[in-house]
């Protein structure tokens, strides 16, 4: 970047739109089209955008909905509201709280999210989900994983105007990591040292090198130690 690039701010209020390019920063309060990719040190939305493009940034906070037709790369994002990613996410902490697609994969070492997830690949050495609606994500990798349903009925007043769909679940193909904690999901395959299988599961195989526990109401249909 060049460091006349750099002092440039983006800023729309109201409706307006936009070239991509290199910013200092980017903040968006109402509703935003972004033409290009974007590259900045801060990503900020208040309100609806739409980026036919990439993002990258060291940090993008969402508050509203965002449609990113490329990849979104940040160390640090937090999501309230819908967001839809058409290419890749790669950060270090990715926190979403709503309802979230990424078509591609998605890369993070922390991985948090409290609402309904359509993903390809998620990989993050930590991953937590509270479902909210019925989730769906191809494969998951990790070092820690715990899927759990949301507790009570209440939801938060940014779930209320999402379209959740009935029932917490998650289906997944295949889930790897050391300590995996599973409940309302199912799976083809579950592999990992220590697992843990919560209420409401379906499992087809379970792989463990160290310690398998059961809810006796989910239904697991062979497991092995190897």
């Amino acid at each position: 970047m060049h460091t006349a690039e750099l002092k440039r701010k983006l800023m729309i209020s109201g409706i307006g739109s936009s070239n991509g390019g290199s910013f200092r920063s980017v903040k968006i309060d109402g509703m935003g089209r972004l033409e290009g990719d974007v590259i900045c040190s801060d990503f900020t939305l208040n309100g609806r955008a739409e980026v036919n493009g990439s993002i990258t940034s060291e940090t993008a906070v969402l508050h509203g909905t965002l449609t990113i037709q490329g990849n979104l790369k940040a160390k640090r994002t937090r999501i309230h509201g819908k967001a839809k990613i058409e290419g890749n996410y790669v950060g270090e902490n990715l926190e979403i709280n709503g309802a979230s697609i990424i078509t591609g994969n998605c890369e993070a070492e922390k991985f948090n999210a409290n609402g309904k997830l359509q993903v390809g690949t998620l990989n993050a050495d930590t991953i937590l989900v509270t479902l909210h609606g019925h989730s769906k994500i191809s494969e998951i990798g990790g070092e820690r994983i715990q899927i759990r349903k949301q507790r009570g009925i209440g939801l938060a007043s940014w779930l209320k105007i999402l379209p959740l769909g009935i029932g917490n679940h998650l289906t997944v193909q295949t889930i790897e990591g050391d300590h995996i904690y599973l409940e309302y999901t199912t799976a083809d395959v579950v592999r990992g040292a220590d697992i843990t299988i919560g209420p409401g599961c379906e499992i087809g195989l379970i792989e463990y090198t160290a310690k398998l526990e059961q809810d006796k109401k989910s239904k697991v249909k062979r497991s092995e130690k190897v």
